[in-house]
């Protein structure tokens, strides 16, 4: 069947209407499908909202150049106009173009990363926001990483920015820090950055929530890098008050971050003495999100030989939870990390006695998912296990899916389980 709206230069030359084709297959199948292109209007209009900072008499659905090469170097070139109108223009359309893999290439080799440095501190916070937005699409290629670490006053831009900046515009900087910091090629250019930690932790206390989530995020990944500089300013203590924070988010990003900062061993002796596993007892009963980040941070907190005997006063409640955590079928990773705080606390001997005496027949009875009810991803929703594999593109950028190995996590989880019986059925005579 032809339809002129969707792949139609030959087909508009025919002389007979596709629309008159269609009708006539339609009617010979007797069958009626709904077609949205081959429908009254045949321009399907685009519904958005209305951005918070726009500007005026820019019009990005319309070009007088086609954006072939030379089209391309005449935008970069237009990056640095002396007309404010060309320029706001020329960022839009760039904007659009870097968004598509092969222009984004081609002009990350007309160096336009280094184009748009001189432009991120400039008054309107239309051209900041957008070039914030630029350098995060640059900064998911590896030769776009190179040329913005080939320049370090970038970051430091970013970082004036993130201080500084209007709300929209402290937001596209965060996430494009937060781009940045998942690689570990950058993560060492970004802690060479003075006072990088210090002026995230201050911005993480009272900001709004969207941003925020993106400093947590870049926060952990320069944690994994070096957990030594938060440590020094006292990042520990930050994250402990962010528990008691309204969003669920927050609370659940909060608890990762310091999962991070346990796997050091001061990070270890400060979760002892803030007994953090006590702390963390009334968040097994939250939502899920929550549930899965204080098990997993719980992992770090339950290792040492203090926060075991600690942990043996409130013996009843916390293996009960712990056990009923693991009969969440539809979570693998849920049921992964409540067994292993299963298996730490089986190191000391009253817990160890206790599980034995009642609970080793419900350990016995967890089930395990099979592989064709879970999709390979650890992103969770109300009714289960999110069907859909989320890229970190610009949107949702704290919402995106760890995909995994099935049969490797399916068979891990099974081993932790054997594992768990082993350590409730230890002697220490055998």
């Amino acid at each position: 069947m032809f339809c002129p709206h969707k792949n139609s230069y030959l087909q508009l030359t025919c002389a007979v209407n596709p629309r008159v084709i269609n009708a006539a297959v339609d009617r010979a199948m007797q069958v009626k499908k709904y077609d949205p292109h081959t429908e009254l209007p045949p321009a399907q209009r685009l519904e958005s909202m209305q951005p918070s900072l726009f500007a005026p008499h820019v019009d990005i659905t319309r070009a007088t150049l086609g954006f072939g090469r030379t089209g391309l170097r005449l935008l970069v070139r237009d990056l640095h106009s002396p007309d404010p109108l060309i320029q706001l223009q020329a960022i839009h359309s760039v904007l659009d173009q870097v968004q598509i893999s092969e222009n984004a290439m081609f002009l990350i080799d007309q160096h336009v990363a280094h184009r748009l440095v001189d432009l991120m501190l400039e008054r309107n916070p239309v051209i900041g926001e957008k070039v914030c937005n630029i350098l995060s699409h640059l900064a998911n290629y590896y030769q776009g990483r190179t040329h913005i670490l080939t320049r370090p006053v970038i970051i430091s831009n970013l970082m004036w920015l993130l201080m500084r900046g209007r709300k929209e515009v402290r937001y596209a900087a965060g996430h494009t820090l937060c781009t940045l910091s998942r690689h570990l090629c950058c993560c060492e250019a970004l802690m060479k950055e003075n006072e990088i930690i210090e002026n995230l932790l201050k911005m993480i206390r009272n900001d709004h929530v969207g941003i925020v989530l993106l400093l947590l995020e870049t926060l952990m990944h320069l944690t994994d890098w070096d957990p030594e500089p938060p440590l020094k300013a006292n990042a520990f203590q930050v994250m402990l008050a962010l528990f008691n924070h309204e969003d669920p988010r927050i609370v659940a990003s909060s608890m990762d971050c310091m999962a991070k900062l346990c796997c050091h061993s001061i990070g270890r002796e400060l979760a002892d003495i803030y007994d953090i596993t006590f702390v963390l007892k009334p968040y097994l009963t939250r939502t899920i999100k929550v549930k899965i980040s204080a098990v997993g941070l719980m992992q770090y907190t339950t290792l040492t030989t203090r926060s075991k005997w600690r942990a043996k006063e409130i013996c009843y409640g916390l293996t009960k939870i712990l056990v009923s955590l693991c009969q969440y079928t539809n979570s693998p990773i849920l049921q992964l990390r409540a067994m292993q705080v299963l298996i730490n606390l089986c190191d000391c001997p009253d817990i160890r006695y206790y599980m034995k005496t009642h609970c080793e027949r419900k350990v016995k009875k967890i089930t395990i998912g099979c592989i064709e009810l879970w999709d390979g991803t650890d992103e969770l929703r109300t009714y289960g296990l999110d069907t859909r594999i989320r890229s970190k593109s610009f949107e949702k950028i704290t919402e995106h899916s760890n995909v995994v190995n099935l049969y490797t996590y399916i068979r891990r989880v099974n081993a932790t389980k054997e594992h768990l019986l082993r350590s409730i059925n230890w002697k220490p005579y055998e």
